[in-house]
């Protein structure tokens, strides 16, 4: 599968995140992957690729497992599908590419995965409750903070009024000239928001940091790519890094500076993101794995992924 066929397949899949492209992919592959991969292919006649799933085998335990290339850092796995390919065709592929594994492991599956169906003759499956997902449903006019409870609509105001008295605020996205910078800048405020608890936090590895350096050029060249920004004076003071693929905008992750008392820049970063998503066309915002209330207070719904094992009957 090259680069390119696998560009072509993951737009013709209307189900397809950033997590699927090959822009997220390779640059996980490249800094966290290891092992064998088996990647799963299936092709038409004319031999146009119509399904797609990278795989590797991982040793757990003893065990061999075939699972998705990304895992543990993409928020959604799944495969790709043109409409209209069998699902039939999708599993014989998956399957055939783990003749010498014990198991399948198929995590955060979101509950219209085509691959949670029945499982293929030979096989049983397991399906366990993953992560919960908060989604927030955007209107298709108008702002999406005026579809909030009033008492987040009045947070939101009354932040973005303490910002303006504090003076030398501006929330925006970034432009694709400024991505390595502030993405530096979010590595930094991460480390110290973590370092006050004496740990590292999920950014401190720097196989992680590399990941993602190789990933959001080649997300924001491919306009997947939402990181809104506050700076405070020119500095900035809060980051939130996320995605967008025209049905839906996306919250990985944020790192804001706490160190001005009675101060809450993040809000303004999420208020921004979610702003920006409505504005572009989005039907929905994903603030993505966990639970924490800030979510809820946005009006999200919880959605939950599923972890489907498979295993020879």
């Amino acid at each position: 599968m090259t680069p390119e066929e696998h560009w072509s397949l993951w737009r013709r899949d209307p189900r397809a995140t950033p997590f699927q492209s090959p822009a997220w992919l390779e640059a996980w592959w490249t800094h966290l992957g290891g092992g064998e991969r088996r990647d799963a292919e299936v092709r038409d006649a004319d031999g146009t690729l119509v399904a797609a799933l990278p795989l590797f085998v991982w040793h757990d335990a003893g065990l061999r497992r075939l699972v998705p290339v990304g895992a543990g850092h993409s928020d959604y796995c799944d495969v790709l599908v043109a409409p209209g390919t069998p699902t039939e065709r999708v599993w014989a592929a998956i399957l055939g590419s783990a003749e010498a594994c014990d198991e399948v492991l198929l995590p955060d599956l979101r509950s219209d995965s085509p691959l949670l169906g029945a499982p293929p003759r030979g096989w049983t499956a397991v399906d366990e409750e993953a992560e919960i997902c908060p989604v927030l449903t955007l209107p298709a006019q108008g702002s999406p903070l005026e579809g909030l409870s009033r008492s987040q609509r009045r947070k939101v105001v009354h932040d973005r009024h303490r910002a303006e008295r504090l003076g030398g605020i501006s929330e925006e996205l970034v432009g694709a000239g400024d991505v390595a910078d502030v993405l530096e800048a979010l590595f930094e405020l991460h480390r110290q928001r973590w370092a006050r608890d004496g740990q590292p936090g999920v950014l401190g590895d720097p196989r992680v940091q590399a990941f993602h350096r190789a990933a959001a050029p080649a997300l924001a060249e491919a306009g997947l790519l939402r990181m809104s920004v506050v700076r405070r004076e020119g500095t900035v003071a809060a980051v939130l890094y996320g995605f967008a693929d025209g049905a839906r905008g996306y919250s990985y992750i944020n790192a804001v500076d706490v160190s001005v008392p009675g101060q809450s820049f993040g809000t303004l970063a999420f208020a921004c993101l979610i702003e920006a998503s409505a504005a572009g066309g989005a039907g929905e915002f994903h603030f993505l794995r966990g639970e924490e209330p800030y979510k809820y207070r946005w009006g999200a719904a919880p959605r939950c992924t599923i972890r489907r094992t498979l295993r020879r009957a």
